[in-house]
């Protein structure tokens, strides 16, 4: 039973961190063989609806006035762009900062603390524009965002466009460095399945939809999880475009970026499962191969990682040899290396190799954490909450 134990686990772990990224890159390729569509031809004066870029935002004065500057400058007709900055109960100068920017598409709307999710329904009521643009204040966009965006809703099968979300490392800290990692990744994973059509999942600071199929979203689950859901649950296709570049930072410190995945587990498994039907592979077997590849089993994985050490612990002390090490080593150096990665991170240090060790762990706790709150009815409504 051990070693089934083991088997079992340790190969839904390789699926989910390497197997599930190689199948969709021969299913790429085994499409294109098949057939090489050309590629949508654009116009650059068609491509240019109007959009609506929603900032919501709590306390951010430090930053607002740069980001609303920023999206003012990107390659878009002034006639056709929006920005509609949403303030949840901030209590800074934020609301001031905005209500002074000279320029009437800049508009501001403030709410007394219903949280994120809450705020952006709120606001969603007042957009008549065609496109909702999805961001957040510390976000920077490239020149060309708004635009690249645009082009992909002229296939009028696409419902929602995910941009390319990319995060500025620090080579002084080995947590950032690893976070990019497995980013780069995670990127990869999404214009694969997107060129599958089977991607189901967005960026929350860096994403479009069609304002026809927003609906009212639970307070309590973030807009990056339920609108891609519901995007494709009404036929439409969400597709991630890598020329629609976006900037961000990771946050530093192993503490804070433990609060942040449990906070985003927490909403992400709660908001998968509140759209089961796609979870169904009888109804919607790619959507449903994709988000429990994607999603569902990567948050498991700290379940799976646990099994496998246990497993392979107890086949070595009580069937010793040297099956039982081979089985027991990787997991053995994996934990191992993590604990250096700890200890390097506590005393301000650079061990090679083992801060990526620690990031995956850092994450896989966060993922437990995240889903036994989940699982005991935990439920997150407020902007910011650790």
């Amino acid at each position: 039973m051990a070693w089934l134990l083991l088997a079992v686990s340790t190969a839904v772990l390789y699926w989910v961190y390497d197997g599930y990224g190689r199948f969709l890159q021969l299913c790429v390729a085994v499409r294109r063989a098949i057939a090489r569509p050309g590629a949508l031809q654009t116009d650059s004066q068609q491509a240019r609806p109007e959009m609506t870029v929603l900032l919501t935002v709590h306390n951010e004065e430090a930053v607002i006035q740069q980001r609303i500057t920023n999206t003012l400058e990107c390659d878009y007709p002034a006639d056709r762009l929006k920005i509609l900055v949403a303030s949840d109960g901030s209590t800074d100068r934020t609301g001031e900062i905005v209500r002074s920017i000279a320029d009437e598409r800049v508009t501001l709307m403030e709410t007394p603390g219903l949280g994120k999710t809450g705020t952006q329904n709120e606001a969603l009521k007042t957009v008549d524009s065609e496109i909702v643009v999805f961001t957040d204040a510390d976000i920077v966009f490239d020149g060309g965002f708004l635009q690249h965006v645009a082009e992909r809703f002229l296939d009028p099968g696409v419902g929602a466009v995910d941009g390319r979300l990319m995060y500025a490392q620090n080579a002084a800290d080995a947590n950032t460095t690893s976070q990019g990692f497995y980013w780069n990744y995670e990127m990869k994973v999404r214009h694969l399945e997107s060129q599958l059509g089977w991607l189901a999942v967005v960026a929350g600071a860096s994403f479009a939809v069609r304002r026809e199929l927003l609906q009212t979203m639970d307070p309590s689950i973030g807009e990056d999880c339920v609108v891609p859901l519901d995007v494709v649950q009404q036929g439409y296709l969400v597709v991630h475009e890598p020329r629609a570049k976006a900037f961000d930072e990771f946050e530093e410190g192993s503490g804070i970026t433990l609060r942040r995945r449990i906070r985003q587990t927490l909403r992400n498994w709660q908001g998968t499962w509140s759209r089961p039907a796609l979870l169904n592979p009888l109804r919607h077997p790619w959507y449903a191969l994709a988000l429990w590849s994607h999603k569902l089993l990567k948050w498991l994985s700290p379940v799976f990682l646990l099994i496998a050490l246990f497993a392979s612990c107890w086949l070595l002390a009580t069937v010793p040899g040297a099956l039982s090490i081979a089985a027991a080593l990787p997991y053995l150096l994996l934990f191992g290396m993590a604990g250096l990665g700890w200890l390097a991170t506590v005393f301000g240090r650079r061990i090679p190799g083992t801060g990526v060790a620690f990031s995956f762990l850092l994450a896989n706790t966060a993922f437990l954490v995240g889903i036994v709150r989940a699982t005991l009815g935990r439920r997150i409504h407020a902007y910011r909450n650790a």
